[in-house]
C-alpha cells in the first residue's frame, strides 16, 4: 500500500505543472526576542518566458513548539499583498514586517496565489524566539531590608564624621 501511495504522489508531482514563478526568502533564519521587530523580505522571480500574475502574496507563521498556538494577526498588520504582474525576467522584493508575540520556534512562509491551479510557496524562514526573562520575587525581601539600613548606616556615618571635623 506504502508503494502505491508514493507511486500516486511521484506521478501526481511529474504530472502537476511546474510553477513558473519562484518565491524565496531573504534568509533561511532569524532570531528575536518575545516583543522584537524583524522585516523578512521576499523575492518574487518570474524565470519563465511568459509575464506571470498577477499575484496576491499571503504571509503565515506556523508554530513548531508544542503547546504554543499562533494567531497570525498578531504577528503581522501586513499579512496579503497585490503583485502585479512580471514580465518575463522580472524580479521584485515584498517586505514583511513581523514581530514575535510568543516564545519558541516558528516558521513564516509565503504563498503566492494567481489565477490558475498552481500556488507557489517559498521555503519557511525559521524564526527562534527567546522569552523574556522575569524577574521573580524570591529573593527580594534581604535587599528590601538591607538597602535601607546600608543607607541609614552610610547617612549615619557621615552626619558623624561631619561633626568631628567642626
Amino acid at each position: 500500500m506504502r508503494t502505491l501511495l508514493l507511486t500516486l504522489g511521484l506521478l501526481f508531482l511529474l504530472a502537476a505543472p511546474a510553477a513558473a514563478t519562484e518565491v524565496s526568502f531573504d534568509r533561511p533564519a532569524a532570531g528575536m526576542g518575545v516583543g522584537q521587530r524583524v522585516t523578512l523580505h521576499t523575492r518574487i522571480t518570474n524565470p519563465g518566458a511568459e509575464p506571470a500574475g498577477p499575484f496576491v502574496a499571503h504571509l503565515d507563521v506556523v508554530s513548531l513548539t508544542p503547546d504554543v498556538t499562533v494567531d497570525p494577526e498578531d504577528w503581522s498588520s501586513e499579512r496579503s499583498q497585490d503583485v502585479d504582474a512580471l514580465e518575463p525576467g522580472e524580479t521584485r522584493e515584498l517586505s514583511w514586517p513581523v514581530q514575535a508575540v510568543a516564545a519558541g520556534t516558528f516558521d513564516a512562509y509565503v504563498v503566492l496565489v494567481g489565477h490558475g491551479p498552481v500556488l507557489v510557496t517559498a521555503t519557511p524562514a525559521h524564526l527562534e524566539v527567546a522569552g523574556r526573562r522575569e524577574l521573580g520575587a524570591g529573593g527580594a525581601l534581604p535587599v528590601v531590608v538591607i538597602m535601607p539600613v546600608l543607607l541609614g548606616l552610610a547617612a549615619a556615618a557621615m552626619r558623624y564624621r561631619l561633626r568631628r571635623v567642626r
